[in-house]
């Protein structure tokens, strides 16, 4: 399992950077609009920890993206 979790953890790191940058959005500013720190924000995007499934889909929405661009590995 731990595989998987470490895959999700690359994967979504990746994603959520680019996706961020694109939409222009500093990880400050994106923390305060989840209501997390900004050490929070920084540790999805190092593949540290994964956030929650309601974490994502609140990302996408603020990025103003489909949650499951996050996860994919395209």
């Amino acid at each position: 399992m731990t595989s998987y979790k470490n895959k999700a953890k690359n994967i979504i790191s990746k994603n959520l950077r680019k996706y961020r940058e694109l939409a222009n959005i500093t990880q400050i500013n994106l923390s305060i609009k989840i209501q997390k720190s900004s050490e929070y924000v920084s540790r999805i995007e190092r593949g540290v920890m994964l956030p929650g499934v309601e974490v994502l889909y609140e990302i996408a929405d603020i990025l103003d993206i489909d949650p499951c661009l996050l996860i994919s590995n395209k």
